[in-house]
């Protein structure tokens, strides 16, 4: 299991907030002030450190517990969080810090903080004070954090980290996931738009790559009528943790227009009579979802020598 471990050094607060904000989007994982972290980090195979801008003085705090524990990245996946007013000067600090830890393969990203005068300290606010009225700004308070950006930056962390390092064949990876795709039959499928969600469980067909879902309607309508993307989640039932096996399915949903000829397809394939569809007193309708990833929890994997967890994108 990949296990997290964030620490984050923060002065007036913001860190502890991206930190907070990022833990339960990463899980497994645990943050830490970097007061409080762990002396031994051999339970966490990835490791995010969050540090805000203080000048001549940014991540002091981590580049001493990396120093004092003799913290080996070698085998980790790490990233790189730095907050700041000024993305240059953010992005000069990451590069620094990279060059002290030994490892250029990393993920950084700089996200703009805020500074609010009245939470400064008064060394600090007389620092402040001095240096806008060198550069010639006006001396109050500068930036605000946006929390779409701290999940946008969540969703990338995941991603970086979630990206397996012993993958199969594609071809291996494929077959595995129709073979599941084929052996079921039924799926949530997940719509929304802006503050509307839903989830529901429905009857689906694997066919040709794609995905075909017959419906009288209802609310998840409201979702696909605004937009296209999709999710749906395919599963086991969960016996134990040896035993694990998931299908996630980012997608594109096409509502099929009535009567034309992949609709007829659809009907003719489960061995219904279209002219007994006709006949109904409502309309049926068909979904039509086209996969552009697989995300592919399984046991099997691991069992092979691979990550449990594989990608796959298909080809367009």
């Amino acid at each position: 299991m990949n296990v997290t471990l964030i620490l984050y050094e923060s002065k007036y607060g913001t860190g502890k907030i991206v930190a907070d904000t990022i833990c339960p989007v990463l899980g497994p994982a645990k943050s830490f002030d970097i007061n409080d972290a762990p002396h031994d980090i051999k339970y966490y195979s990835n490791i995010v450190l969050v540090f805000s801008m203080y000048g001549h003085h940014s991540c002091k705090k981590i580049l001493k517990y990396i120093d004092d524990n003799k913290i080996d990245f070698s085998k980790k996946r790490v990233a790189l969080v730095c907050i700041g007013l000024n993305k240059q000067d953010g992005i000069n600090e990451i590069n620094k810090i990279k060059t002290i830890i030994n490892k250029e393969c990393i993920f950084s990203e700089f996200i703009k903080g805020e500074m609010f005068i009245n939470k400064l300290s008064s060394e600090d606010k007389e620092k402040i004070k001095a240096f806008c009225s060198k550069v010639g700004i006006p001396f109050g308070d500068l930036g605000k954090l946006d929390d779409s950006k701290v999940l946008e930056l969540g969703k990338n962390l995941i991603e970086y980290f979630n990206t397996p390092q012993f993958i199969p064949p594609a071809n291996v990876t494929k077959k595995e996931i129709e073979t599941f795709l084929i052996n079921k039959n039924t799926c949530t499928l997940a719509t929304g738009y802006g503050d509307f969600v839903r989830a529901t469980p429905l009857e689906y067909e694997y066919y040709n790559e794609n995905l075909y879902i017959i419906s009288e309607g209802g609310l998840k309508f409201i979702g696909l009528l605004k937009n296209n993307q999709v999710s749906i989640c395919i599963y086991e039932d969960y016996k134990n943790m040896n035993n694990l096996c998931g299908l996630q399915i980012s997608g594109e949903a096409e509502i099929l227009q009535p009567w034309c000829e992949e609709y007829l397809e659809v009907f003719t394939r489960k061995e219904l009579k279209i002219e007994n569809i006709s006949k109904l007193p409502f309309n049926m309708n068909i979904i039509k979802i086209v996969p552009t990833k697989y995300e592919f929890l399984c046991s099997k994997f691991k069992n092979l020598g691979f990550d449990s967890k594989q990608i796959y994108i298909p080809k367009k």
